[in-house]
């Protein structure tokens, strides 16, 4: 497997499943946002991943913990310049936290219905190593990019829940998006 760099310490990805085993089924913001910080620290040490030249030219989902309705974790390989539809997270609260490269992460306020979406740009962010996207409910959406056209990326996404289908949006012609509802793909998953 190309996920991780040789050096990552498995000691590493089971304090992050310790960390995530203290998570209440639905967590307060406060909550959240302290689960983001201790992550983020736990980004900056020397032994978490690092992103390995991957062999593909789509990004790969792992699962490091979850399954269980309470919560999920993913692994996220980001190919060179892999850029994401526009898509929601089925309602759920959910933490992306770089461990290697830079993501670019576009914000949208989503409103409307289901036959005609509203996307209004919220903000624009550059998440480098240790830094994290948090966002709750599901008036949420985002576009994310590896902003490196050589190196790929790595990150953690924590969601509150299953995220086993969510809606993409594409743009149409009348100046609107058209919704195609996606089935997440997990790729392989990482045992304890």
């Amino acid at each position: 497997m190309n996920l991780l760099s040789a050096t990552t310490s498995r000691a590493w990805l089971d304090a992050v499943r310790a960390e995530l085993a203290a998570l209440d089924a639905v967590p307060a913001t406060a909550a959240i946002q302290a689960l983001s910080g201790r992550l983020a620290a736990r980004a900056l040490q020397a032994d978490a991943p690092r992103a390995a030249a991957p062999r593909h030219d789509r990004y790969r989902r792992h699962r490091l913990a979850g399954g269980d309705g309470g919560h999920s974790c993913l692994l996220i390989e980001w190919p060179a310049a892999h850029r994401t539809a526009i898509h929601d997270h089925a309602g759920l609260w959910g933490i992306e936290l770089v461990l290697d490269g830079v993501l670019e992460v576009e914000e949208f306020t989503l409103g409307g219905d289901f036959e005609r979406p509203v996307l209004t740009r919220a903000r624009t962010l550059m998440l480098g190593a240790g830094d994290a996207a948090v966002f709750t409910g599901r008036h949420y959406a985002h576009r994310c990019r590896n902003l490196s056209a050589t190196r790929p990326a790595l990150s953690l996404h924590v969601y509150g829940g299953e995220l086993d289908r969510y809606q993409a949006f594409e743009a149409d012609p009348r100046g609107g998006y058209d919704v195609r509802v996606q089935q997440a793909h997990v790729d392989a998953t990482l045992a304890p």
